[in-house]
């Protein structure tokens, strides 16, 4: 029983790096960064910014992200007013904003406006969050998901 037990212990620990997210990208939940991200701030809007970058589920099960759900969080675990997206650019929705088809949209519309994501364990997806610091705000640290985070670099 005793040799059963070590070896179930040795097996969870072994995977637990796997689980929790790994050392290359940093991270709670099963989602780690996969490369460096960027953060963009533009000129004339010196309070806004945009972290682009892509996430990778290291979780040994599949992800459902909703976008909805994605927050620029400061050092004291206040959320900053922003928007985040799952897709590179722009995309036209099917359904006028104003008429939403009845029950709300369908996934795959969801998934394809780059608001949710099913991501399958081991692949990646793009990820853009947009915050605007207030007047003397203090820069988020990290991006909660909902069930996890990730650290923002250079912060």
């Amino acid at each position: 029983m005793r040799s059963r037990t070590a070896g179930l212990v040795a097996a969870l620990a072994a995977l637990s790096p796997l689980a929790c997210g790994g050392d290359d990208g940093g991270g709670t939940g099963g989602l780690v960064w996969a490369g460096e991200p960027t953060i963009i701030r533009q000129a004339d809007l010196p309070r806004d910014r945009v972290l682009n970058g892509f996430v990778r589920n290291d979780s040994l099960r599949q992800l459902k992200l909703e976008a909805k759900n994605v927050r620029a969080i400061d050092e004291d675990g206040h959320a900053l007013k922003g928007n985040a997206t799952f897709i590179r650019g722009y995309v036209h929705p099917l359904f006028p904003p104003t008429r939403p088809p009845k029950g709300g949209l369908p996934d795959s519309e969801l998934i394809r406006l780059g608001r949710v994501i099913l991501l399958e364990p081991g692949k990646r997806s793009h990820l853009s969050v947009a915050w605007r610091l207030k007047p003397g705000g203090k820069p988020p640290v990290r991006v909660d998901y909902g069930f996890g985070s990730l650290p923002i670099p250079g912060s």
